[in-house]
């Protein structure tokens, strides 16, 4: 993503809360390890290349297990609802 791309996160109004989907929170979790491993590669900014990685790594983590947590919790309801 380069400065002045912009990314938007679709809100959804359930009950008087707002929600954002999963897809869109691992995808930006994702995104973001991944721009500054950019700018660090590229010189565009001054990061250590290794903390860098170091997050990259746990935000990928982090999108990862969020995804497993929504596909098990999706299987979960979709074997319950053939009960």
């Amino acid at each position: 993503m380069d400065e002045g791309d912009e990314q938007h996160l679709p809100l959804i109004r359930h009950g008087g809360q707002l929600y954002v989907p999963t897809t869109a929170v691992t995808a930006l979790l994702r995104s973001i390890g991944d721009q500054w491993q950019e700018w660090t590669r590229t010189g565009r900014a001054q990061l250590d290349t290794a903390t860098v990685e170091a997050v990259r790594h746990a935000l990928r983590d982090l999108a990862d297990r969020l995804d497993v947590g929504c596909i098990a919790k999706s299987t979960d309801h979709q074997v319950k609802g053939r009960s």
